[in-house]
């Protein structure tokens, strides 16, 4: 039994390009002349085959193919299946286990053969090659428009800011441009990340998604260059850069640095203590996160006499929960931490634990 697979990488590819529609009656004819008994079509549309595990209809095949059901597996080019040569080569390893043959229309290729098995590998290599070659002539235009001026946000551009006329052009969203205005005043005005997320819910302020506030997004609009007139790109990643935009400034550079100066001040010019009597260090480190598939970056404190640790985010969100005076904690006061049950703050006469 032979299951048909097809796939075009994007959307608009699978409207306009070689669709769907037109491999599958290429491969069904196919099968007909060869009197194969077609099982299933399997057909990913809109994927990229960089890598196997976001299409759930070859997912579905594999399946199959391990239950016995199929036994000979067409596609229209060696691509279809997959531009990954390490993918490429266990896939073809998982076909030949479950005894299922492979074919290829355009390249007339049969994995029953060792110079078919050997064939299809080095037109994987290509394949791959191919892929990364499209990979850096779409970083390379993303990187020109960028330093044009120009944005390149793919789904939603920055809060205060809606898409122009011209194709990847901002102009301002009145509404939302007061509501960015509005954040860094209170920000400066000793609200915490959290003070101002309940304050734009409880009036029923709206997220560019039409979501509710927290304190990431918050963060995220008090950090983002956009709106003194710059666009970025590759952010969170080492090729990051700015550029002079073409859009229109929500906000002036000094107040943008009075922010940025008051978010490190926050812990860079810090006061706290281990219970050792040793003063915390800032250490930058990174972990790989699986679910975004990439390193991530963060700060923490760390004792290096006792080797005490608690990250940036964990310390802010216990002191902002806890304490309502962290907002306009001036840095001065003397914090102790001990070890990873709780945290005293001397502030003037008063002392608060943290449980954390």
């Amino acid at each position: 039994m032979v299951g048909i697979y097809v796939r075009v990488s994007t959307d608009e590819q699978a409207h306009n390009g070689f669709s769907i529609r037109a491999q599958i009656e290429k491969l069904s004819c196919y099968c007909r002349l060869k009197e194969w008994s077609i099982f299933d079509i399997y057909a990913d549309e809109g994927k990229s085959g960089k890598n196997i595990n976001e299409r759930s209809e070859l997912i579905r095949l594999i399946c199959d193919i391990k239950s016995k059901k199929v036994d000979n597996i067409l596609v229209y080019k060696i691509d279809r299946l997959t531009r990954s040569t390490k993918d490429l080569i266990e896939l073809v390893e998982l076909f030949n286990k479950y005894n299922c043959a492979f074919n290829s229309f355009t390249e007339s290729i049969d994995t029953n053969s060792s110079t078919g098995r050997m064939f299809i590998k080095i037109i994987g290599i290509f394949a791959e090659f191919e892929r990364e070659n499209i990979a850096e002539r779409v970083r390379m235009g993303l990187e020109r428009k960028v330093r044009e001026g120009y944005s390149i946000a793919s789904r939603n551009v920055s809060y205060g800011y809606k898409r122009g006329p011209i194709k990847n052009s901002l102009i301002i969203h009145q509404y939302e441009a007061y509501i960015v205005k509005k954040i860094f005043n209170l920000y400066l005005d000793n609200y915490s990340f959290a003070d101002i997320s309940r304050y734009l819910n409880k009036y029923s302020v709206k997220t560019k998604n039409g979501g509710k506030w927290n304190s990431k997004n918050v963060k995220l609009i008090l950090t983002n260059s956009n709106y003194i007139g710059k666009v970025r790109y590759g952010i969170n990643k080492k090729n990051y850069f700015e550029s002079d935009g073409k859009h229109e400034p929500i906000i002036s550079k000094e107040l943008y640095d009075k922010v940025l100066n008051k978010i490190d001040r926050q812990y860079l010019n810090h006061n706290i203590y281990c219970c050792c009597g040793n003063k915390l260090t800032i250490k930058k480190t990174d972990y790989y996160s699986f679910v975004k598939k990439r390193r991530i970056k963060y700060f923490k404190f760390i004792c290096l006499k006792c080797n005490t640790s608690i990250s940036f985010k964990l310390f802010d969100k216990k002191m902002t929960i806890a304490n309502k005076w962290w907002k306009g904690f001036n840095h001065k006061e003397k914090i102790d931490f001990l070890g990873k049950n709780k945290i005293i703050v001397s502030k003037v006469d008063k002392v608060v634990n943290i449980k954390i």
